[in-house]
């Protein structure tokens, strides 16, 4: 696929060298560079300098020190204000593992995200919870997506938020067990948004399940997970995940 420019960046809180697979994954399927990819943590430069330096992907990232969201939302955006945050094209809220309750952390991450943004809306947020009973805790925060390991369907959705390379690259961990099917939008949500597709349309005309993850806007554009808000109209096809 041709590299991905970011005129926005990909922005990862809590992020620590554990991670450090998902910034690959980022740099080599999408080809994001410095400018499209920003990493959001506690521990300092320094340090992670030190630990990576023989790591090549390491140089690449843009690096940001921050509080620990235990020192209050109103702290963690502050830092975040400063890489104008509001401007990004997606986040992505990583648990903080070291936390004594990471979801509690996450929580608190979101309050200094709608803080950072002021009267802008939340960029496209994606949230790895611990506890997927935890997931409807953050209603109200303005978070996209929540996932959890195991939880397939949003995991799914989670990654096509990010970038089409890396819903690719997840999609082909799944070793055939799931293909993409083009089906066409129901007339009754003909004039409506791809929310609207995602909330309706669970089953196909056999009765089979499905996920909506994407477009079809012409013949030879299909956009993945477009925004919740974006419209049908004109759409030629819904993309969507289904067992093969």
């Amino acid at each position: 696929m041709p590299p991905y420019v970011a005129d926005r960046p990909i922005v990862m809180i809590n992020w620590t060298p554990s991670a450090l697979g998902l910034v690959e994954t980022m740099l080599e399927s999408t080809g994001v560079d410095t400018s499209g990819l920003i990493c959001v943590g506690t521990a300092s430069r320094s340090a992670l300098d030190e630990a990576l330096a023989d790591d090549p992907h390491w140089a690449q990232v843009r690096y940001v020190e921050a509080p620990r969201p235990r020192e209050g939302a109103e702290a963690l955006s502050e830092v975040l204000q400063r890489i104008d945050i509001a401007d990004a094209r997606s986040i992505v809220v990583l648990p903080q593992r070291d936390a004594d309750e990471p979801d509690a952390a996450s929580r608190v991450t979101c309050v200094a995200l709608k803080l950072a943004c002021g009267d802008s809306p939340l960029p496209n947020t994606v949230v790895e919870v611990e506890d997927p009973e935890a997931a409807y805790e953050f209603a109200g925060l303005g978070v996209a997506t929540v996932f959890y390991p195991g939880y397939l369907r949003a995991a799914l959705l989670a990654q096509a938020c990010v970038d089409l390379g890396v819903f690719q690259f997840v999609y082909g961990l799944l070793d055939g067990r799931y293909r993409v099917r083009l089906l066409p939008v129901p007339e009754s949500i003909a004039e409506g948004t791809f929310l609207d597709a995602a909330r309706e349309m669970e089953e196909d005309a056999d009765g089979n399940p499905v996920t909506v993850i994407g477009v079809q806007r012409a013949t030879d554009e299909l956009v993945i997970n477009p925004g919740p808000r974006s419209p049908l109209s004109g759409a030629l096809g819904l993309l969507t995940l289904e067992e093969s």
